[in-house]
């Protein structure tokens, strides 16, 4: 049975997900700090887990 992995907690994932993204008075195209930290975080953990999943593999390959 595959084990679910859980990026952010489940409080924090509904906020960011009701808050949608602002923008400043420096054009349409920027965001606020809050935002970016925010998905800074979520692509770190992504990263992480793709990390993990890797280590798993390797060794799954070299036990064969």
């Amino acid at each position: 049975m595959p084990k679910k992995i859980r990026l952010m907690d489940d409080a924090t994932a509904t906020a960011t997900a009701e808050a949608p993204a602002t923008t400043t008075e420096a054009g349409a195209g920027s965001v606020d700090k809050q935002t970016v930290d925010a998905l800074m975080k979520y692509l770190e953990a992504i990263d992480w887990k793709l990390w993990e999943m890797l280590k798993i593999m390797k060794a799954d390959q070299e036990s064969k």
